[in-house]
């Protein structure tokens, strides 16, 4: 399994996936959230977040638009704690014809592995760019920060980050640790 995503300029990124024999590279574009959107996508499929069931049957999807192609994201969270991530490609993202779609890459493997192919590229990203220098890099979108801390915690503890939840005069807050948050962002490892 392998998973890489370079930033390569203001906006743009290079990305190749291989799983098993498949691999597939593509470019995507400042237009998405390319990697905020990725993370949102895989972190909702998993049962520690998704306790309402919801992404249960149909899982998640996001896209990556690389002006004009695009390149579809489906994630959908296997009982045996795999993932299933299908990804089709089109060429010409104007076209409303969904059956133009090539499907480049449709594997499964484990969640856990997956994820933590996903967020070593992140955090190469972080150190290299900095948060403020990747808002800069990719131009539109920020650092997805709160996602990847999640998915981090998650991948280190097996369970939510924390959380606390309170109820004042009818009106629920929830509110995290600002000193927990920062100390866990210390911890990351810059000779991983």
């Amino acid at each position: 399994m392998k998973f890489e995503y370079k930033l390569r300029g203001a906006g743009w990124a290079n990305f190749n996936i291989q799983i098993n024999s498949q691999s597939f590279s593509f470019s995507p574009g400042y237009l998405t959230d390319a990697l905020g959107g990725l993370l949102n996508a895989i972190k909702v499929i998993h049962p520690v977040f998704d306790t309402e069931g919801d992404y249960k049957e149909d899982g998640s999807y996001y896209f990556w638009d690389a002006e004009p192609d695009r390149l579809d994201w489906n994630f959908k969270y296997i009982e045996n704690e795999n993932i299933h991530i299908n990804l089709t490609y089109f060429e010409d993202d104007e076209e409303d014809d969904e059956e133009d779609g090539v499907v480049v890459l449709n594997q499964e493997c484990p969640y856990d592995v997956f994820l933590k192919e996903v967020l070593r590229e992140v955090e190469l990203i972080l150190l290299e760019f900095g948060i403020v220098g990747y808002k800069e890099m990719w131009c539109e979108n920020e650092f997805p920060l709160s996602t990847f801390l999640e998915l981090k915690h998650y991948l280190e503890n097996k369970n939510r980050f924390p959380i606390v939840t309170n109820i004042l005069a009818n009106k629920e807050t929830k509110k995290s640790d600002l000193k927990f948050e920062i100390d866990f962002i210390n911890k990351i490892n810059l000779f991983n």
